[in-house]
């Protein structure tokens, strides 16, 4: 249907099979400015409408083949906003009430004898098929629009649950991470815990019992070995990791200079047990025979490293 808004000039369908009607009506239309289609009965003027897609009808009701009534029922369907104005002889009021409800626009009695008449008539329904047209277009844009906001909504709902989804996962990732950092500085308390009760506090206890500043000067290098070990710098070589606590005590002694005697002392055990120890000690660290001296072997240990 071509747009009456930006041209005074509609395309107007003439239905009806006396020809006197449709040579007048297409006179007043073309001095209306309009351009007039003429049918001679319903079944030509239901071609007429679906090839030439008019702006608007003129429908006879009565015409043989096809009554205006049955072309009337068709075009409503097809296309219910052109506009048919039913113009009939007939003056009874069944005929006007049926055809409006039925989906005509308008009823007019013919013949017409004022030109003014026909007119006001068309244009009424014109500028009406127009107004609907307008509101069709705009609902049409706006379902438009709230299809497209629609799209973006759902699309960026999407993303978002993606995101949520990613940032879900990163939050686990990291709460486990958090997690082995807290187990792994948690064993790390409990062995520095274990470490300063199994071989600092021996040596402190003992170096505080002890009156001789050489004595306790010696306590005094095992204690910071011992602490030297606890924090991971300095500690013992490979070899020692198998040794008691008592053959670690034993191999500082050793290491210091010291005699077996003055070992017994200092660990306030008898000798025979220190000798016991040095033997465990040249086993563990694969020593063999007399001719290694433990003392001068734990020393070469001491300045390697």
């Amino acid at each position: 249907m071509r747009d009456t808004q930006t041209t005074a000039r509609a395309r107007i369908l003439v239905v009806d099979d006396d020809p006197v009607f449709r040579v007048y009506f297409a006179g007043i239309l073309e001095d209306m400015g309009h351009e007039p289609l003429e049918a001679v009965d319903g079944e030509e003027g239901l071609r007429r409408f679906r090839e030439a897609t008019p702006d608007m009808v003129l429908l006879d009701l009565r015409m043989p083949r096809l009554d205006g009534l049955a072309v009337l029922d068709a075009m409503a369907a097809e296309a219910p906003g052109v506009p048919v104005v039913v113009v009939s002889a007939t003056t009874e009021i069944r005929n006007a009430v049926g055809a409006l409800r039925r989906g005509a626009w308008d009823y007019v009695v013919k013949p017409i004898q004022d030109p003014d008449l026909l007119r006001h008539v068309l244009d009424k329904a014109l500028a009406h098929a127009r107004v609907l047209r307008e509101n069709w277009r705009y609902h049409e844009r706006l379902a438009e629009e709230v299809r497209a906001k629609t799209l973006e909504l759902t699309e960026a709902n999407e993303r978002l649950a993606q995101e949520k989804s990613q940032v879900e996962g990163m939050n686990v990732t990291l709460r486990n991470v958090l997690g082995a950092v807290e187990r792994e500085k948690r064993a790390i308390v409990e062995e520095l815990g274990a470490g300063i009760v199994d071989r600092v506090l021996p040596v402190a206890e003992r170096m505080a019992r002890e009156s001789s500043p050489e004595v306790r000067a010696s306590f005094l290098a095992v204690l910071r070995e011992e602490l030297s070990r606890l924090c991971g710098d300095g500690g013992p070589g490979p070899a020692l990791f198998g040794l008691t606590p008592t053959e670690m005590e034993v191999c500082r002694y050793l290491e210091l200079g010291r005699g077996s005697k003055e070992i017994a002392d200092l660990l306030n055990c008898s000798m025979e047990t220190v000798q016991t120890h040095r033997k465990n000690i040249r086993g563990k660290l694969g020593i063999k025979g007399e001719k290694v001296n433990l003392s001068a072997f734990l020393r070469t240990r001491v300045s390697a490293r």
